[in-house]
């Protein structure tokens, strides 16, 4: 059967694939998720799951996660000087990265994801 008339614009483009893994996973080797047991942040709630890339340093604002006393902690990155110190998402005091072992970096969060409906 033959169609006349004008092609489509819409023809030109073609569906563009979106891989969440590629997207969210870009080194597989060192990535990791955790699920959140707690509400941490007003954007950070029970049972979402966090991205950690452990090839990542820690930048300035990050969400880093860390090993405190034999826990693992969500905490925001921030420099001051040239020390790296670790602020609660809720209570808590600040760490300094490197005290005395205190605080070891375990990865940076890339990704946080939660459900919207429940």
């Amino acid at each position: 059967m033959r169609v006349a008339g004008f092609p489509s614009p819409a023809d030109e483009y073609g569906l563009v694939s979106l891989s969440l893994t590629e997207l969210m996973i870009p080194r597989p080797t060192s990535t990791f998720f955790i699920r959140v047991v707690e509400d941490l942040a007003p954007n950070i709630k029970r049972q979402d799951i966090l991205v950690v890339d452990r090839s990542l340093k820690i930048t300035e604002g990050c969400l880093a996660l860390i090993v405190n006393q034999g826990e693992l902690c969500l905490r925001r990155a921030l420099q001051k000087n040239s020390e790296w110190w670790l602020i609660s998402l809720t209570q808590g005091a600040p760490l300094r990265l490197g005290e005395d072992e205190e605080a070891i970096l375990w990865g940076v969060v890339t990704y946080v994801i939660h459900q919207t409906l429940k």
